[in-house]
């Protein structure tokens, strides 16, 4: 059996004027395995404590509704800004916030690319309603 992943990675902070070579990327993971949920990972390059980091899992139908829409309630909330073409994540973590921005086109590209593989509606196969619970369980 093949299986068709999908991961974007978008770098939504560097350092900038300062010159300190520091980036932080946001990497969006989704798995033919378990199409109902996006894993949102942050990871500082270098890794460095003031800088964000965490792992976050989504519905893949919370980004697309957040597309258009406030989305979420729980540790990630979902907003677009279509003046500025962008989509903000708040990211819930101890301490404040992760607060992320990712072009709506980008975000766009990559649900658009999970939806080639598993369209909308496809998802509720027993194998995918086997991994949501299991991660649930995990939680």
């Amino acid at each position: 059996m093949t299986t068709h992943d999908v991961t974007t990675e978008v770098l939504v902070t560097s350092a900038g004027a300062s010159g300190r070579g520091r980036t932080t990327l946001l990497r969006l993971s989704w798995r033919e395995a378990d199409p109902l949920a996006v894993t949102l990972l942050i990871t500082p390059h270098p890794d460095h404590p003031s800088l964000p980091r965490g792992r976050w899992v989504v519905l893949r139908d919370f980004l697309r509704y957040g597309l258009e829409e406030p989305t979420g309630d729980g540790d990630v909330r979902i907003r677009p800004d279509t003046r500025a073409g962008l989509v903000h994540l708040t990211l819930a973590r101890d301490g404040p916030p992760c607060r992320v921005n990712i072009l709506h086109s980008v975000l766009r590209q990559f649900l658009t690319a999970t939806e080639v593989v598993v369209p909308t509606g496809e998802e509720a196969s027993s194998a995918a309603i086997d991994a949501l619970l299991e991660r649930l369980l995990r939680r």
